[in-house]
């Protein structure tokens, strides 16, 4: 993983940015994973599942795109719960090095972490996986995204073909316990949490949080004992 290069008030330069194709299949575990059953009366035989709101999945590709981040909400989790599962998974994140050979930057930009979905949608819609749609509603318009058995059929193909890319399929389900029902603003609340993230320049990268996470981590392993 590239580092983003830093001066006195944080990053200062753009890395490099991801592949079309890795980024299309993770938002398709995104979308696939996180999505709902359409209402009966919707439903046909090529699309049975619907992904409500642009910016929840914008929300959640980035707790994908950084798991360090999404490794410190997984503690705040366990903290509330004790769930051994959860500590287990944050334990994995940096015991595979994740920070440095997962993390794909994004850019701060007035609404927080942004990129451009359009180009992913494009490559899944052409093949057949995604149903893009704007449909009105009482306060405006909301994006949702129409799925079916073939984008299922597709991701299962893909990980037992490419075994390695079972690692998005669990990062997807971790991302989706934090995110757990809420909505893409209130996701977003939760990123503005962070100083680091809050406190990034706009159209600059931001920053990893790697190592406030780990002393998390490091405390609380002493604190049972570890």
């Amino acid at each position: 993983m590239s580092t983003p290069p830093s001066g006195p008030a944080g990053p200062v330069a753009l890395p490099e940015f991801g592949h079309a194709f890795r980024d299309a299949l993770r938002l398709l575990f995104i979308l696939v994973r996180g999505s709902e059953p359409l209402a009966a009366e919707l439903t046909t035989d090529t699309q049975d599942r619907v992904f409500v709101g642009e910016k929840r999945a914008l929300a959640i590709d980035f707790w994908l795109r950084y798991p360090d981040y999404l490794a410190d909400e997984l503690l705040d989790i366990h903290a509330e719960t004790g769930d051994p599962a959860i500590l287990a998974a944050v334990r994995r994140i940096f015991d595979e090095d994740e920070p440095s050979v997962r993390t794909v930057w994004m850019i701060r930009w007035r609404r927080g972490a942004y990129d451009d979905l359009q180009t992913s949608l494009s490559f899944l819609a052409a093949r057949r996986l995604v149903t893009p749609m704007r449909r009105t509603i009482p306060s405006g318009h909301q994006n949702e995204f129409l799925l079916g058995p073939l984008a299922e059929t597709f991701l299962s193909e893909a990980v037992r073909s490419q075994p390695t890319l079972e690692w998005y399929s669990r990062q997807t389900d971790l991302a989706l316990v934090v995110a757990a029902a809420r909505s893409g603003s209130a996701l977003k609340d939760i990123h503005y949490e962070h100083a680091e993230y809050a406190g990034t320049p706009y159209g600059t990268a931001i920053p990893s949080i790697r190592l406030k996470v780990e002393a998390r981590l490091r405390e609380l392993d002493g604190g049972s004992g570890g």
